[in-house]
């Protein structure tokens, strides 16, 4: 069932101008602008892009982690404005050098997805790595989907992790667990 719903997901076009409305839909959120120590992903060609939204991100002085392939999966690792990237797995930047992050430490952490549902569900590749990187960390969870691969219902098993907002280039959707999370960046 995942599988057939990934392939009819990846079949859906992946939009430049998409994903610059996704990011500035982002952007424009008080609790992004609250946001000081965040979880990032580094876009494929066929995700929804990040570029904008991590320097941001690094321009107003956030901390920032990215996932950084480690040898069994990936974990969390610091990056600044002075990070030299190198093209890692799968054709994704990674930082050449990092500092371990935590992500107990995270307070938001944008995250990729083949497709979504609107009550948070996510469907990754198949492989679990960033099911295992949000499984530590409380902080606000962002899915960048666009509206074209929103499904209807992600089938969901015990180890699958749910979004707090699903962002798409036309609309933000929230799942009941979002508000207090966005209570606590706010203050």
């Amino acid at each position: 069932m995942k599988q057939k719903l990934r392939e009819r997901a990846q079949r859906r076009r992946a939009s430049k101008t998409a994903s610059a409305a996704i990011q500035a839909r982002l952007m424009v959120e008080d609790w992004w602008a609250a946001a000081f120590q965040v979880g990032i992903y580094r876009s494929t060609p066929t995700e929804p892009a990040t570029e904008a939204l991590l320097a941001d991100l690094l321009a107003r002085g956030a901390r920032v982690a990215v996932p950084v392939r480690r040898k069994a999966g990936y974990a969390w690792g610091w990056v600044d404005a002075s990070t030299s990237w190198k093209k890692g797995a799968h054709g994704i930047w990674e930082p050449r050098e990092t500092q371990p992050a935590a992500a107990e430490d995270l307070r938001l952490i944008v995250v990729p997805g083949v497709a979504f549902d609107a009550q948070g569900g996510r469907l990754g590749h198949g492989r679990g790595h960033f099911d295992r990187l949000l499984a530590r960390s409380g902080a606000l969870r962002v899915g960048l989907c666009f509206e074209n691969r929103l499904v209807e219902a992600v089938p969901m098993e015990p180890h699958d992790v749910r979004m707090d907002v699903v962002a798409t280039e036309k609309r933000m959707l929230f799942a009941p667990t979002a508000a207090a999370k966005m209570e606590r960046l706010i203050g």
